[in-house]
Order: structure tokens, then sequence, then C-alpha cells
């Protein structure tokens, strides 16, 4: 994995209003390069074509545990396209709670809408 390879496979899951400056996707692809990450990263993201294989044992956990659980969603995600994700989402974990952010927003919410994405994590937090 090269940085034109990562910018360019990353940059897909970002709303089209919500793109990554190039300053920060050199900060990200230097995270991803400690310890030689980048080496990795094929072994990292085989965790997509196994969430076939063990898809009841994780959505399993999400449903029987009692933990508190709250979805903050980007509905511009297109690894989990809104509505169909959603939709299943509530009807398989329905204890959780969920916020739905601004249309614009994919699947990075916590870097495409910091603001939003802070407020709806503090208001989960505060409702213990």
């Amino acid at each position: 994995m090269n940085y034109y390879f990562f910018s360019k496979g990353i940059n897909m899951v970002f709303g089209p209003h919500t793109q990554p400056t190039t300053a920060e996707y050199w900060d990200m692809w230097t995270a991803v390069r400690i310890n030689d990450g980048n080496l990795v990263m094929d072994s990292i993201l085989q965790f997509i074509n196994q969430r076939w294989k063990y898809r009841d044992r994780w959505v399993g956990a999400l449903i029987s545990t009692s933990v508190p659980l709250h979805l903050i969603y980007g509905p511009l995600d297109p690894v989990n396209p809104h509505p169909e994700f959603l939709n299943l989402y509530q009807t398989l974990v329905p204890k959780s709670t969920v916020s739905v952010l601004d249309d614009h927003i994919g699947h990075y919410p916590q870097l495409e809408d910091p603001v939003e994405f802070e407020k709806a994590y503090t208001n989960f937090i505060n409702s213990f």
C-alpha cells in the first residue's frame, strides 16, 4: 500500500462535501505508516471479507450486550448504505440509540463533522 492508493481508496467513503484536505490525507497516511502499518494493510482489511463468516458472532455480541450502545451514523456512508443499513441495525439492535448526522456525512462522521459528532457522543454519555 502506498500513499496514492491509500488516498484514492479512502476518499470514496467520505461525503463529496467533506473530503479531507491534502494535509489531512498526509496526516492519516503518516499514522498508517507508524510501525510499517502500511505493509500489513491488506491483512487488516481482511475483516471486510470476514464480515459474512463471523456475522452471527459479531451481530450476536451487539444483540446480547448489556452495555449501552449508540450509533452515530452518516447517511452517505457507502459501506453501510442508507436507509437499508440503518433499518437493519435498528431492527437487530433495538436497544441501541442512534444519531443520524446531516445528509452529506459519510463513513467517518468523527472526521467529516466533528462538532455534531461530539454533540451526539456527549448527549449519549450524559444520558446516564
